[in-house]
């Protein structure tokens, strides 16, 4: 239930109103009720005091002439009026000298039981003239006590030093009385019932069309906005606040709608020139790989024959010099050994150029053959793993691979101290994961970029590569310790 009020701003404010006229109209009610019951009372003690009065007015002249029967007969008058339950004439020893029907004529009457104490226990002038007591029955009744003076013309049958010659007292029923506030007080509150459930109807029908509903017609527009819906817009129906808001949320939708296309616009642009970029640099890289195999091409053939060349013309010239000539023979062997180092470096050139081996046999030779020729001279523990098919790899896709992992085992070599090297290659059905990992250092923070704040060339063009194939590539630490270079590149597309 509680659950249901939160969500519904609606019933909150009706809630609100309702527990807001209940606090003013409970207290009001009382103060009626009170008011009303004040005022019934007084009215009742002044119908009880001048009953009462004129009853013993009638009684002192009967008592005068001592006639009993006229007394009785008052008594019993009176007790037929509406609402006197019973009427007593007591003697000043609290005697019954005449009751209503006789009933209890001669009993004697005990001062000090409970019930005479709430006037008896105060002093005889300051003793109140009614009360509102229970009788025999339980019931509540307003009884009267009018005292008998003891006048000098009752001197005759009664000493002077006697203060009253009796007392008469009625009771009078409250079950009027108490009908009558009943009425009054449940009167006041299906009045005031029939107020808050008019004010509540009626404060719910003004909130929902001046309020609730233009809030609603808001809620909805940024709960459709939200959606992805930019075309909602909210109805602006008043000037007040809720009109305010809603000029502002339209004005709010315009403004990001607009932002959006021309967010979309600038995107759509920077896609398509992000897209020639990269088919640029495709072209880039496979221009560059192009040449670099026409030069390791034209190394080899050209520049390589004739070092050869010269380098038999120099062992004949040595084979024709005389053993006497040392000087000259010397000197033959030592450009021997240089022409032998030249032809050696200009076959380290062409590999780095343009393995042929990668051409020739497939990646998977080629890197073996990378790590056997860089790593292993150096002491460094190298392990290259392959799993799936790669001999069906586009040239695009084995160029690219093969720089990347021969720029990370540039990096193993200069900056991270390892002992152990991993190369796996994974192909699955949609792309190729090669992962290089070492067990060095590790590259700090400032090694992935210059002093000038750029990212390093290195590992920068490696990243490029795997851009251009649209793959991705990731330099991390390992927890173990060292550096994890993991690529992955995607295989179906470039195949098609």
């Amino acid at each position: 239930m509680l659950a249901f009020i939160s969500r519904s701003l609606r019933l909150k404010v009706s809630l609100g109103v309702c527990l807001v006229l209940i606090f003013l109209l409970a207290p009001l009610n009382w103060v009626q009720y009170e008011l009303q019951r004040r005022t019934a009372m007084r009215e009742l003690e002044l119908l009880a005091a001048s009953t009462s009065a004129i009853v013993a007015r009638g009684l002192e002249e009967s008592m005068l002439t001592n006639n009993r029967s006229t007394i009785q007969a008052i008594v019993d008058d009176a007790a037929q009026a509406s609402g006197v339950r019973s009427i007593y004439l007591l003697t000043p020893q609290a005697k019954v000298a005449a009751s209503s029907d006789s009933q209890h004529n001669g009993e004697q009457l005990d001062r000090t039981s409970a019930a005479c104490q709430d006037c008896h226990q105060l002093s005889a002038t300051s003793r109140p003239r009614g009360i509102v007591v229970a009788d025999a029955d339980g019931q509540s009744v307003f009884r009267t006590m009018t005292p008998i003076e003891n006048r000098p013309v009752c001197h005759e049958c009664h000493s002077p030093e006697d203060r009253l010659n009796g007392v008469f007292y009625m009771d009078f029923s409250m079950a009027g009385f108490n009908s009558r506030l009943e009425r009054g007080l449940r009167t006041a509150f299906l009045g005031s019932v029939t107020i808050i459930v008019l004010s509540a109807v009626v404060l719910n029908v003004l909130l929902s069309r001046l309020v609730i509903t233009p809030m609603e017609q808001v809620a909805r527009g940024l709960h459709n906005f939200s959606q992805g819906k930019r075309e909602a817009r909210v109805p602006v129906q008043t000037r007040d606040e809720v009109g305010l808001l809603s000029v502002v949320f339209n004005e709010m939708a315009d403004t990001i709608q607009t932002q959006e296309g021309e967010a979309d616009r600038l995107y759509t642009e920077l896609k398509d020139k992000d897209e020639i970029r990269r088919q640029l640099l495709v072209r880039l890289i496979t221009a560059q790989e192009e040449e670099r195999k026409r030069i390791a091409r034209e190394i080899h053939d050209e520049l390589g024959q004739l070092l050869t060349g010269l380098s038999l013309n120099l062992k004949l010239c040595q084979q024709a010099v005389p053993d006497d000539a040392q000087i000259v023979h010397d000197q033959l062997v030592k450009t021997n050994n240089l022409v032998g180092h030249t032809i050696e470096q200009s076959h380290n050139l062409i590999t780095r150029l343009r393995p042929t081996v990668l051409d020739d046999l497939g990646l998977v030779p080629a890197l073996q053959d990378e790590l056997s020729r860089r790593l292993t001279p150096l002491g460094i523990d190298a392990r290259l793993d392959a799993a799936g098919e790669m001999e069906q790899l586009p040239a695009e896709v084995t160029t690219a691979t093969f720089r990347i992992v021969q720029e990370s085992l540039t990096n193993v070599i200069r900056h991270a101290n390892a002992r152990r090297v991993r190369v796996q290659l994974q192909r699955t059905s949609d792309e190729l994961i090669v992962t290089v990992e070492d067990d060095g250092v590790g590259l700090p923070d400032e090694r992935f970029y210059n002093p000038d704040g750029r990212q390093a060339l290195g590992i920068l063009g490696m990243q490029e590569r795997a851009d251009a194939l649209g793959g991705r590539l990731e330099v991390a630490r390992r927890q173990s310790g060292g550096t994890s270079v993991t690529l992955r590149l995607p295989v179906e597309r470039n195949t098609q």
